[in-house]
């Protein structure tokens, strides 16, 4: 059942990410005001300033954050003081159980975590593909991404740190939807989950990326194999080549399971656009959700299938592909 759209605050608004959330509520109908601490902004916010919270968010009937903040500053207060809240960033699985098990039995309000495309919807595309696989013991995600593509300092800062975080990384050919094709994808976060650790459940979780750039997927080869991934440059990684409306560059993703080595199925997600469908996807899990919440934390499995969205899906143009042994 799809929430009447009401008046909704976006946490983080006048950022890349926020300012392409705040465009998909607003043509669905939804009031929105974007918060956060840069001057000009309307609603004043500050996630290290828990003081700056209650007029922020008090009246708001939803409220989505494209912020991605290890202390949970805005969701803490949403579990203790109610509303709800979708978060279309990235939460690494021990934090987001962590925080779970904190407010488990003095919840009043409603936080969904990871509510966007990687993790999010490929969240959803995880949990069918091991309920089919249950045997699995290794849960891997990769995902493309091109220089043309929109992209703001969060999102550059995510993937440099995880290609910068050692300073070699496995490297591994696999079929990414078309027009990518097999390509040699470079493992990142090998330590973390990347919001995979709940539809996980104790396995092994592997995250890749791959480049549709060839002149950047051999250089970031050529320094993987020299070892020399350390030492790649921030900048590089925080820039844009994409003003105004969110790209919508092809955007491919795999999600495969596998036991002992041996892949034994994978599905793969086709859309257009990183940042656009990211959005598109927060706004639909925040309309699934508004009218049939239940107090909690929770991350997309916990609440919705693959086929509770299909129709919202297909209308932003997400398509899952069939299971692929290759």
């Amino acid at each position: 059942m799809k929430g009447r759209p009401g008046q909704a605050c976006v946490i983080g608004g006048q950022g890349t990410l926020g300012q392409a959330v705040g465009g998909s509520l607003r043509s669905s109908g939804w009031a929105v005001q974007a918060a956060g601490r840069r001057q000009g902004v309307a609603v004043h916010l500050d996630l290290d300033d828990s003081s700056t919270l209650p007029a922020a968010l008090t009246n708001a009937d939803l409220i989505v954050s494209a912020v991605a903040d290890p202390c949970f500053t805005a969701e803490r207060w949403v579990l203790e003081n109610g509303g709800l809240l979708v978060n279309c960033s990235h939460a690494p699985g021990a934090e987001a159980a962590a925080l779970t098990a904190a407010f488990a039995a003095r919840c009043k309000g409603t936080v969904l975590l990871n509510a966007g495309l990687v993790p999010g919807i490929a969240n959803l595309v995880a949990a069918e593909l091991l309920d089919g696989h249950p045997a699995a013991d290794t849960l891997a995600v990769a995902f493309t991404i091109v220089r043309q593509a929109t992209a703001g300092r969060g999102g550059g800062e995510f993937v440099h740190s995880g290609l910068a975080s050692r300073s070699h990384h496995e490297v591994v050919d696999l079929p990414l939807p078309e027009p990518f094709g097999h390509q040699a994808c470079i493992e990142i976060y090998e330590d973390g989950d990347c919001g995979f650790a709940g539809v996980a459940e104790g396995r092994r979780v592997k995250n890749y990326l791959g480049f549709g750039d060839r002149s950047i997927a051999w250089s970031l080869r050529i320094a993987n194999a020299l070892r020399l991934m350390r030492t790649l440059p921030k900048a590089a990684f925080a820039l844009s080549a994409h003003k105004g409306n969110p790209s919508q560059e092809p955007t491919g993703i795999w999600v495969g399971a596998s036991a002992g080595g041996e892949l034994l199925g994978s599905r793969t997600i086709k859309c257009e656009g990183d940042y656009r469908t990211t959005a598109e996807a927060a706004r639909v899990f925040s309309e699934a959700l508004i009218a049939n919440r239940r107090p909690g934390c929770f991350n997309p499995e916990d609440l919705f299938n693959l086929g509770d969205l299909t129709a919202p899906l297909n209308e932003m143009g997400v398509r899952v592909g069939q299971s692929d042994r290759r």
